[in-house]
């Protein structure tokens, strides 16, 4: 199990998990994955986050084994070339060292700017566009064990990042009864684009360590069933996340990823950019 855990820590926070960018390879999928087939990215409203500190208490299960697992998000408010941004870092807590994927998103569309991961995994990702026609480029490099390669990918659409980008993503839409949006995200493991189906199921009231909230229970699907699973978005914007049970279907076996709001610190507003 200790030679699976560093994996299995990748796609902690993919629907992220949970994360599209974490599942196995999908041979039947073209090599740009879904385009017109999904829906969703004109929803987004970046300005309906803000910044905010959360904690999670998170439980790995695999093969009749649990590990037990921590982590902080943190969502601020920044400038990157100018431009407006949110900064998102995930830093989480394992057995066998911190793991961190920090990501900077336009502050309106919230489509990818950068994206950093360190750990026992490095990764340097930058992504360019939407141009005209509406495509984006990714680029960068991925290194493991010592193993650098390089990751260069056309994105024929808008495309997210992979990690929490698109639970997020979807958080920032106008939910409501029913509602439902599939996104693109982006797998640098195989640098192949997935699609993430949400869909707003139902509400309710859900207890915490951090308090109870009022929730919309949404399902997920990332990867035609590589990441299923149920997450809670509080129904009070910002709609960060405060509880989800996933499971990820892989070659070595599924796993169930399990997280609880322990803590939260929503921010006031002081900057005017």
């Amino acid at each position: 199990m200790s030679q699976l855990l560093p994996r299995c820590i990748l796609t902690l926070f993919s629907v992220v998990l949970f994360s599209a960018a974490t599942a196995a390879p999908t041979a039947a999928q073209e090599p740009d994955g879904p385009s017109s087939d999904t829906s969703g990215f004109e929803e987004i409203d970046g300005t309906r986050l803000a910044p905010a500190t959360l904690s999670y208490d998170a439980t790995m299960k695999m093969g009749g084994r649990s590990r037990d697992l921590s982590s902080t998000q943190t969502y601020a408010r920044t400038s990157t070339g100018g431009a407006n941004t949110w900064t998102l870092v995930n830093k989480i807590e394992t057995p066998g060292g911190i793991r961190t994927d920090s990501l900077i998103v336009d502050r309106s569309s919230l489509l990818p700017i950068s994206r950093h991961l360190r750990g026992r995994v490095e990764m340097d990702l930058t992504y360019t566009g939407p141009s005209a026609a509406g495509g984006m480029e990714v680029s960068g490099t991925m290194k493991r064990r010592g193993q650098s390669r390089p990751v260069s990918k056309s994105l024929n659409g808008s495309t997210l990042a992979g990690g929490v980008h698109d639970v997020v993503a979807f958080g920032a839409m106008p939910l409501g009864p029913d509602f439902r949006a599939a996104l693109r995200v982006f797998s640098p493991q195989d640098q192949s684009v997935k699609r993430a189906e949400f869909e707003v199921t139902g509400t309710e009231t859900v207890e915490t360590p951090a308090g109870s909230f009022e929730t919309y229970v949404v399902d997920l699907n990332v990867g035609e069933g590589q990441i299923t699973g149920t997450v809670h978005l509080r129904k009070e914007a910002p709609r960060y996340y405060v509880k989800w049970q996933t499971e990820v279907s892989a070659g070595r076996g599924t796993r169930t990823i399990s997280q609880t709001l322990s803590s939260m610190e929503l921010k006031a507003s002081t900057d005017a950019q």
